[in-house]
């Protein structure tokens, strides 16, 4: 609970001090969406069901993704896409048991193509590279406890 805890502080950190200057991607809503980040982030923990590991390994696929491609930012404009579909790929590479695209899309208020192409987006911005280190991971999950911890 505290990894999830600490990845809605992180990402509510991020949009605060982000700017919509970012060049428009597949992310990117033309408008805020009427759900704040915080609820949107509280469906996903309600339905996703998913390991606390997942956070922690979405937290690491966005940053890795920022670093790599500094003008995929995250706004406001760009989170909630960003945050689902970093969840739903952690959920399929880290647990046994997930869910599919068409459950995801329904989760997330978008379309079951638009879920398939932010995935395929995603995981082309990641080079296919799901896979972490134990000593990576354990930075990301400290971030993430430390972040909860604040928070609270």
């Amino acid at each position: 609970a505290l990894g999830q805890e600490g990845l809605r502080a992180v990402i509510g950190q991020m949009v605060a001090v982000s700017s919509n200057d970012y060049r428009m991607t597949c992310f990117h809503a033309v408008r805020p969406p009427a759900m704040s980040i915080q609820d949107y982030f509280a469906r996903i923990q309600r339905f996703f069901g998913c390991s606390g590991a997942c956070y922690v390994l979405g937290l690491l696929y966005l940053d890795r993704i920022m670093k790599r491609h500094p003008d995929y930012g995250m706004s406001s404009l760009s989170c909630h896409r960003l945050v689902i579909t970093s969840i739903m790929v952690a959920a399929k590479f880290n647990d046994d048991v997930f869910y599919s695209n068409a459950y995801y899309a329904k989760v997330g208020g978008v379309k079951i193509a638009e879920i398939n192409g932010l995935e395929l987006r995603f995981v082309q911005l990641l080079n296919w590279e799901l896979h972490v280190q134990p000593e990576e991971y354990e930075v990301y999950e400290k971030i993430l406890l430390k972040a909860a911890t604040v928070s609270a």
